[in-house]
């Protein structure tokens, strides 16, 4: 019997939303196991000898990294194709997922997460999101253990967090000038470079169609700060996206 992909993911993360979507874009049926931040640890690292999902367990080989694990699934699975044919589109498309992966990424989850570090209740909340009551009454006793090792691991410092809420408007401005009012970022067509943007962007603008939207209610900061981008095309341009090629999940339960 052959074993599905499994993929272990944090279910709020965007690095973990750009796998999803590649998966379910591909229609690759797939296991998903969802973790706790933090509690994550001892599962991942036993299987990768580092700490960071998503991790995707493919014919009992674990692969970590978003970008090194979309491009085992283009390999794997090349329809409908997320890389161009043309060398040269190809890379101008890897160099956009680089660029917010490493620049952006950080950033947007630094500020995503500055929203909830002093709020404990809530943190826990989000969290231990479907996870039920016994993981949010742990991770909710472990709070001050956890939270220092969370903040180290995103580098989430005061003036780190005030950076980030700075560049924002920058990031979104980058995306602008990349599309130049095209609909899509490289070669007219929907491709890695578009899902990475979207996905790395969607902490803040929150499509709709994002499988995991965070509990209610959101934090009066993280509401603002979406407020400050909302009428942007950059953002506008995530939430077309999104309605356009998010699609139906390949998960098997």
């Amino acid at each position: 019997m052959v074993e599905l992909p499994r993929l272990l993911h944090f279910r709020i993360s965007h690095y973990n939303e750009k796998v999803r979507w590649a998966l379910d874009l591909k229609h690759v049926a797939h296991v998903r196991e969802a973790l706790v931040p933090g509690f994550h640890v001892p599962r991942v690292r036993f299987l990768t000898k580092q700490n960071k999902v998503p991790v995707l367990v493919l014919d009992g080989e674990p692969w970590a990294g978003s970008a090194q694990i979309l491009d085992i699934l283009e390999r794997r699975w090349p329809s409908p194709p997320l890389y161009s044919d043309d060398p040269t589109l190809r890379e101008r498309a890897l160099a956009l997922e680089r660029h917010f992966d490493d620049q952006v990424a950080p950033e947007v989850r630094r500020l995503f997460w500055s929203y909830y570090f002093d709020h404990p209740a809530e943190c826990a909340r989000l969290a231990t999101d479907g996870f039920g009551g016994g993981s949010y009454a742990t991770f909710r006793a472990l709070y001050w253990v956890l939270k220092p090792a969370m903040k180290r691991s995103m580098g989430s410092d005061a003036a780190s967090v005030e950076a980030a809420r700075e560049h924002l408007q920058g990031h979104f401005e980058h995306l602008e000038r990349e599309l130049g009012g095209r609909e899509y970022l490289v070669a007219g067509e929907f491709g890695v470079a578009d899902l990475t943007a979207a996905a790395i962007l969607s902490p803040v603008v929150r499509p709709k169609e994002f499988p995991y939207p965070p509990p209610e209610p959101w934090p009066a900061g993280l509401r603002e700060l979406r407020e400050s981008v909302r009428r942007r095309a950059g953002f506008e341009w995530v939430e077309a996206i999104y309605a356009r090629h998010r699609g139906a999940s390949a998960e098997v339960h």
